[in-house]
């Protein structure tokens, strides 16, 4: 980096002389008060020379212009556990602890459920017991039915859940079952059935468990949050694009990401594209599944989405650009600082708009202000 420094000349005479005036007298005379008016008027000069500045002449053209898009990896799939009954929490073949990878279908939580499992064996055998109090007036009444009622009853195996009842060959039949609660006590009994697999929790997807709220031998109660879990083998990156860019995306477009601490990149496919504008950013919010391999849930990712091509442009050095989104040109012997356009950020440079054919960048870093300084030859 070339740096030009200064070159300060100080009036030491007059500052003297302003000095022992100061002194030696309380009321300064007309001499004393020159030389405090000229050193107030002495400034610091500089001398900047044109073989030192490093130049580069402005030379605009088309470009096409990439529009850079970010966003953090989350999992497809992330879902917060709850406790649907009440019970004590049993040990797994693996500990509900958060960072612990499980496959689709494993048991997460085991809830006791000895106490309902004996509560809902009573209810079938009541059920059974009624069933087979009917027997003789099946046999009777409706002697076509009685077979596939009686198969019904001998098949029920203790601790089984109820298999789905015959179905009535009559309409006086139906009735008759109907009046004596048969439909009621099933439907009962189903939904108890139903209840009880709610006291283990398998997992809807091979994952990791995040978050855990629970340990063994602690009771939990309906509506209790358990943990989370989220899915490690499919994931999303979510990243806010400019709606003139978002117009042209559609669904099954394809933009490589990568990480600029890792090796290696992963593809994004366009899986959704919102509707809504987001009012801070001006961006829409566009979903895109990733592949490969090494993906981890809150890893940063960037890609390139290639935008219209662009005219009048120019590369420069990202140094040379100011805060204030200007940079410094040489018009004649004079700097001057000249605002311009950022369209595309590159690695070590920038793409801007707004120079024109006659500009002169100046690529050098200055201590100082020099703008309105002249160079000399």
């Amino acid at each position: 980096m070339n740096r030009l420094v200064p070159d300060v000349r100080f009036l030491a005479g007059i500052a003297m002389s302003v000095l022992l005036a100061s002194c030696g007298n309380t009321v300064p005379d007309e001499r004393t008060l020159a030389a405090q008016e000229a050193a107030e008027k002495t400034e610091l000069s500089y001398t900047i020379k044109k073989k030192d500045l490093i130049l580069l002449p402005a030379k605009s053209g088309s470009r096409a212009v990439r529009t850079t898009i970010g966003g953090r990896v989350i999992s497809k799939n992330t879902t917060q556990l709850f406790a649907e009954v009440q019970g004590t929490i049993k040990s797994t073949s693996r500990p509900f602890k958060a960072g612990i990878d499980f496959k689709k279908g494993e048991t997460l939580v085991r809830i006791d459920r000895e106490e309902f499992e004996l509560s809902l064996e009573s209810q079938r055998s009541a059920f059974l017991n009624v069933l087979t109090g009917m027997l003789p007036d099946l046999k009777s009444d409706y002697p076509d039915s009685y077979d596939q009622w009686l198969t019904y009853v001998k098949g029920y195996q203790f601790g089984n859940a109820l298999k789905v009842l015959p179905e009535p060959k009559s309409t006086e039949e139906k009735f008759y079952l109907t009046t004596n609660q048969v439909y009621q006590l099933f439907f009962q009994i189903k939904s108890l059935e139903e209840r009880l697999s709610k006291y283990t929790i398998a997992a809807p997807y091979s994952g990791t468990i995040t978050a855990s709220n629970i340990d063994v031998g602690s009771l939990v109660s309906p509506g209790q949050p358990l943990g989370t879990i989220a899915n490690r083998l499919n994931y999303e990156l979510e990243a806010g694009v400019p709606i003139s860019v978002a117009e042209r995306l559609k669904k099954g477009d394809k933009i490589t990401f990568a990480n600029n601490q890792l090796t290696g990149s992963w593809t994004g496919t366009v899986v959704r594209i919102n509707k809504i504008v987001d009012p801070a950013t001006q961006n829409i919010p566009v979903y895109f599944r990733l592949e490969g391999k090494g993906l981890k849930s809150g890893m940063y990712l960037e890609g390139a989405i290639e935008a219209n091509m662009q005219e009048g442009v120019m590369v420069i050095p990202s140094a040379a650009l100011g805060r204030d989104e200007s940079v410094l040109v040489l018009q004649g012997d004079v700097i001057r600082r000249k605002a311009v356009t950022p369209i595309d950020f590159l690695q070590d440079s920038i793409v801007v708009k707004g120079l024109v054919e006659q500009d002169v960048v100046i690529l050098n870093q200055f201590d100082i202000p020099v703008e309105g300084s002249k160079v000399a030859l």
